[in-house]
């Protein structure tokens, strides 16, 4: 499952270009929380005028959803997701910036109903600005906790991030960003089917480096350039229960119903390499629509090589 960048909107409070998507996880939030963060977001936005409010959606296709090595296994499927998220901009020196902020999102497929999901998360970053003026480089350090819920409770995660990021933008047109990340996801343990190998198999650490590079054909289009280097635990899922791989090259597995009664989700070490190509339009001073196309190849433990193709429709609005 691949990473949607839940952040957005705190990332632009940040001046930074944009970001390549990560490896597949999903993040949505507790529904139950929903009611709250909404009246949080229309309170902060009224009671002070340093709050940013914003929305955005999505319509992505991603012809590998289960990161499947065997051709058969592979399924296909389109989803939508919608973002609600609030941000405080603190300035707290000179030259020193903090965004505290939090965000709710949901995502619906059209095919998979286990993987419907919902998320709540919270953020705090800290940017320092080197420099006078909007050609200054920049530097970020970012932490975030989410809680994410899915209609079939079993891939129910806590999720945990880290990041340092710095970018600077060359002249009227180029801006350029780099970044490290740490991603930890804490699930609970599935059904223990395997004898010697653990169930703990939605659970995943992550490490990655992305660039990115945006390109401004005017005033209101940019094209936009990242790429993605990451490495870690990465989940498998085949349609058939068996042993695809040597009980060595395991490092979890668990049945995954909701790929089907009889698929198995397995957590092996891998690396994925990506790119991501895009083109944002902003329509308004307050709204953008963007086109991306993200290709994803990931090599894992015991030959599980699989690649990912993701075309993404976007539109976002600050209020």
């Amino acid at each position: 499952m691949r990473l949607r960048s839940c952040l957005a909107v705190g990332a632009a409070l940040h001046n930074v270009g944009m970001h390549c998507q990560g490896p597949r996880t999903f993040h949505k939030a507790t529904p139950a929380s929903a009611g709250a963060l909404l009246v949080l977001c229309v309170a902060c936005h009224t009671a002070r005028s340093d709050w940013v409010v914003a929305t955005a959606a999505s319509l992505s296709h991603d012809d590998n959803v289960g990161d499947a090595h065997n051709h058969s296994d592979m399924v296909p499927d389109s989803s939508t997701s919608a973002t609600l998220s609030a941000f405080d901009l603190l300035p707290v020196g000179r030259s020193l910036s903090l965004v505290a902020g939090s965000e709710l999102s949901g995502q619906v497929y059209d095919r998979l109903d286990g993987l419907r999901n919902a998320s709540i998360d919270g953020l705090l970053s800290l940017k320092k600005k080197w420099g006078i003026g909007a050609f200054a480089a920049w530097s970020r350090a970012q932490v975030s906790a989410a809680r994410s819920d899915y209609e079939d409770g079993y891939r129910n995660v806590t999720i945990y991030r880290a990041s340092l990021e710095m970018g600077k933008r060359l002249d009227e047109r180029w801006n350029l960003a780099a970044g490290y990340n740490f991603e930890r996801r804490a699930a609970a343990p599935g059904a223990s089917e395997i004898y010697g190998v653990s169930n703990d198999a939605f659970s995943q650490t992550g490490r990655s480096f992305t660039a990115n590079a945006q390109y401004a054909l005017s005033d209101r289009m940019s094209l936009s350039l990242g790429s993605l280097l990451r490495h870690g635990d990465v989940i498998s899922t085949a349609l058939t229960a068996g042993h695809y791989y040597p009980l060595t090259d395991l490092k979890a597995a668990a049945p995954d119903p909701a790929f089907g009664p009889t698929a198995y989700a397995y957590r092996l070490d891998g690396t994925t390499y990506g790119i991501k190509l895009g083109a944002n339009y902003s329509l308004t001073d307050h709204s953008l629509i963007g086109g991306a196309f993200q290709r994803f190849d990931t090599h894992a433990r015991g030959g599980n090589n699989y690649t990912n193709s993701v075309p993404q429709l976007t539109w976002n609005y600050q209020f």
